[in-house]
């Protein structure tokens, strides 16, 4: 690990935590395929993965009086399936397939996003369901955003109601992740270097996030990480392109 790759994940880490204040989403989404740049993909997804689930935690607990209980544990149980399907995915997959996915899942919410597409009815088959893809996803990618907010706006829940369920589902979801990563030894010294420096930067850009918020126009701020995320699909599609 050199200088190059220790800056590059604070400032992309800074960058998709100010996003991810400013709009609710992106985290992820920018910042997995953008440290893949320089990391192999399967470290992006560890580091990011650990990110997410330290700052969902906190929103989580923040708002734990309005999320709906059983909602909760039944996509916790799906995701408790799915996890160990997604490791296995990214012990297998190769560093091309990896960003090969996560150019596909990039592109699929940008998809669900643009085209407006919705789960019409929600139900607890649904909530398992996406809780399942959301294990999957997590493990494999850390991207698991898109299942659970099409199955939780299928419930046509409240908007205190959708965040702290959201919230906890991704903190539990993460937690079972980390445990995974912890267990199959994901956690190497140069991941835990990463992690540390990452930390006081996804800190700082959460603060900047909350500062510049209430300054900014939310639907052309909202168009710009769209562009953001097209353009972060395309390079790295290209990176798959030229992956060995």
């Amino acid at each position: 690990m050199g200088a190059v790759d220790l800056w590059t994940t604070m400032v992309v880490v800074l960058v998709a935590a100010m996003v991810q204040s400013t709009t609710g989403f992106g985290f992820s989404l920018l910042a997995v395929p953008l440290i893949s740049l320089v990391l192999p993909t399967e470290s992006a997804v560890v580091i990011a993965a650990t990110l997410g689930t330290l700052t969902s935690s906190a929103q989580a607990i923040g708002q734990r009086e309005h999320g709906d209980r059983p909602t909760i544990l039944r996509m916790l149980a799906g995701a408790a399936v799915g996890a160990p399907f997604g490791l296995i995915l990214l012990t297998v997959a190769s560093n091309r397939q990896l960003k090969f996915g996560l150019a596909a899942v990039i592109i699929a919410f940008l998809v669900i996003n643009l085209r407006g597409l919705t789960i019409e009815r929600g139900s607890r088959g649904v909530d398992v369901a996406a809780g399942t893809i959301s294990g999957v996803l997590n493990t494999s990618l850390s991207s698991n955003g898109p299942p659970l907010v099409m199955a939780l706006h299928a419930r046509h829940m409240s908007p205190s109601a959708f965040r702290a369920t959201i919230s906890a589902v991704f903190a539990g979801t993460g937690v079972i992740t980390v445990g995974l990563f912890l267990a199959s030894g994901r956690y190497d010294s140069d991941v835990r270097k990463l992690l540390v420096a990452a930390v006081p930067a996804m800190v700082m850009g959460y603060a900047i996030g909350a500062r510049v918020r209430p300054h900014i126009d939310p639907p052309r701020f909202r168009q710009a990480v769209m562009v953001l995320l097209t353009a972060t699909a395309i390079i790295t599609l290209a990176g798959a392109l030229m992956a060995s």
